[in-house]
């Protein structure tokens, strides 16, 4: 596969998972250079060959449309030729993978719109538009906690697919006793909370019930130091901190740490001079600035991270922005409107399927701080 018609942009241009699964072959091999297989299920493998980099490692799972690479012509036979060298194979030996790149390898040949393609074909295919799959559209439930500014929780849903609120707000009796700076979900029955001092005392909130009340344990106090401005939980272990423009990483490993389960505060890197910021996905961060910049962060490591801005102005007006996964974003006005926006792939590093999907609600959301658990919607 090339880009056409002179194949400008062909060395470089992203490769995305055609469908979710688990990566099992991701190595540097002579002849097919950089090469990644995918397995999809049922049998069925998709082998990309000659990549210029390999963005995930055996054992990845990846969702479609995640970025896996970019193409290149790495390895004897490309010939020092940029293209994507792509098979479709189905394990027909039940051995757990499919062979590919020779004569009589496990490979078939791909469908796409109806038509079947293949070099037997003995024609060229030319600009070619999968319509194999729907349109990604989101689903799953979002569970959004906040505090007011008397220091009561609040409890919502919102369902992913209409943006209709399914349950809430739900409001505590009681308060949290301090006044909250930052706020991160772990989980749905789990907070981590700052206290606005100069120690930067951070909290552990047990939530009871939030079904018909909103009850919670009194917060447990963890320990100091952290303060950061703006807090994030990615879902799969990692939290976010942001503090004078510094970005720092902990790992946390339990469901309901205590200070020994919070480690690694690794430094990401300075700049970060983010007004709001929530994760997107494992390692991935969003954020707006003051001047309306929409920033997306693919976090790597210390002094390691690849920074996508997706819109140049108009989101200024948001003092929070919450993601529950699956490419869906909501930014919360000071006017008390929760705004919501569909992105179909939220790690493309781009913006042209960003798209806004209207209000959950045009007033009541008063909160000073709200947070999302994560990883409770997907796409497909």
């Amino acid at each position: 596969m090339v880009k056409e018609p002179d194949q400008h942009g062909t060395e470089g241009a992203t490769l995305i998972a055609p469908a979710a699964g688990k990566v099992n072959q991701s190595v540097r091999h002579g002849n097919a250079g950089n090469m990644i297989q995918i397995d999809h299920g049922g049998g069925y493998f998709t082998t990309y060959l000659h990549l210029q980099t390999r963005n995930v490692s055996v054992g990845d799972r990846v969702q479609r449309g995640a970025v896996i690479g970019k193409v290149g012509k790495d390895g004897e036979t490309s010939n020092g030729h940029p293209h994507l060298h792509f098979e479709l194979g189905y394990d027909s030996d039940g051995n757990g993978s499919a062979s590919w790149g020779f004569e009589g390898a496990e490979r078939i040949k791909p469908t796409f719109n109806g038509v079947t393609y293949g070099q037997s074909d003995n024609r060229t295919w030319r600009n070619v538009t999968s319509r194999n799959c729907t349109t990604p559209a989101p689903e799953g439930v979002a569970s959004v906690y906040g505090v007011l500014a008397d220091g009561r929780l609040t409890y919502t849903s919102i369902d992913a697919a209409s943006g209709k609120r399914t349950h809430g707000a739900v409001v505590s009796a009681a308060a949290l006793g301090f006044t909250p700076k930052a706020m991160a979900t772990l989980n749905f029955n789990t907070l981590l909370v700052t206290k606005a001092d100069s120690g930067g005392m951070l909290y552990r909130v047990d939530i009871r019930t939030n079904r018909d009340s909103l009850e919670f344990e009194p917060p447990v106090y963890l320990g100091n130091g952290y303060t950061h401005d703006l807090l994030a939980f990615d879902g799969k272990g990692h939290l976010f901190g942001i503090a004078g423009g510094a970005l720092r990483r902990y790992t946390i490993a339990v469901a309901k740490p205590a200070l020994a389960d919070i480690s690694g505060n690794t430094l990401i890197g300075s700049g970060f001079t983010l007004k709001t910021l929530t994760a997107t996905g494992p390692d991935w961060v969003l954020g707006t600035t003051a001047g309306g910049q929409l920033i997306s962060y693919r976090i790597a490591g210390a002094g390691s991270w690849q920074r996508h801005q997706l819109r140049d102005a108009t989101w200024q007006g948001f003092d929070h922005l919450l993601s529950p996964g699956g490419g869906v974003y909501y930014g919360h006005h000071s006017n008390g409107s929760l705004h919501r926006y569909f992105d179909a792939d939220p790690f493309d590093g781009q913006d042209d399927d960003l798209v806004g999907r209207g209000t959950v609600d045009t007033t009541g959301w008063v909160q000073t701080l709200l947070s999302a658990q994560p990883a409770t919607v997907t796409s497909s």
